[in-house]
């Protein structure tokens, strides 16, 4: 049960299994410090929940092949994190 005055857990359509892997990667490499514990961004931090599969899947390989520069840092975070989590992350964000 969450706290009182704790946002609600968002809930993903992606299967419990890929949810799980998603929410401990998440944690490990720390996402919720910027993209928000329910990955809505908030100002100059992009809203990833929702976002399209094809997108997330695209703009995630561009961080890790540093095709896409604009923030290094995501780029280490992205190479840091297994494909398979990367993989569940995607399909538990565009579930959002």
């Amino acid at each position: 049960m969450a706290s009182a005055g704790a946002a609600p857990r968002a809930t993903s359509s992606a299967p419990k299994d890929v949810a799980a892997k998603a929410l401990s990667a998440s944690a490990s490499v720390g996402c919720p410090a910027c993209d928000l514990d329910r990955f809505q961004g908030d100002g100059t931090v992009p809203r990833l929940a929702g976002m399209g599969r094809d997108y997330l899947a695209k703009t995630t390989a561009d961080f890790r092949t540093r095709a896409r520069g604009n923030n290094p840092g995501m780029s280490d975070l992205m190479l840091a994190t297994s494909p398979d989590d990367l993989a569940a992350l995607v399909d538990y964000l565009a579930g959002l």
